[in-house]
């Protein structure tokens, strides 16, 4: 069944001090593969240099970089292959994503946009609420007053 085509996600972490020429080797390698195999890259996020819960091979940050394709096992198996003999990956996780999933188009905002909408979510923050307001002027007189220092004597 190694011909049928199947969705992934896998995530894969650099070394956090690897240069960037060797960043974008590991990106050939990936989409070199999946061209010559007939797979097909979905998607790629970038999530930065981050501290790695413990050391792997006496590294102590990582560059997480994570990615969406489809493609045939085989494929997979060479993606994978190719990363454990590259001292520029220090670990890779893949799974097989379900046979209807769809990939969202991300939409990035702008720094107009979130510099616009920072004040409008400050005033709505700093808005009393009408309901909450409303209770509190219709609470009954007993909760207002003060309770008996010794209820039960």
């Amino acid at each position: 069944m190694s011909g049928l085509s199947r969705k992934y996600e896998m995530i894969y972490i650099h070394p956090g001090n690897l240069p960037g020429e060797d960043v974008e080797q590991v990106e050939e390698i990936l989409n070199g593969t999946l061209a010559k195999m007939g797979g097909e890259l979905i998607h790629r996020e970038d999530w930065g240099v981050r501290t790695l819960a413990y050391q792997v091979r006496k590294h102590n940050e990582g560059r997480y970089i994570l990615v969406r394709f489809a493609c045939t096992a085989d494929c997979l198996n060479e993606i994978e292959r190719r990363f454990r003999i590259n001292e520029s990956v220090i670990k890779y996780l893949s799974v097989r994503l379900p046979d209807d999933f769809v990939q969202e188009e991300v939409v990035e905002e702008t720094e107009e946009e979130v510099a616009q909408e920072a004040p409008k979510a400050a005033a709505e923050e700093s808005a009393p609420a009408p309901a909450a307001a409303e209770a509190e002027a219709e609470a009954p007189a007993a909760e207002q007053q003060p309770a008996e220092e010794n209820p039960g004597e």
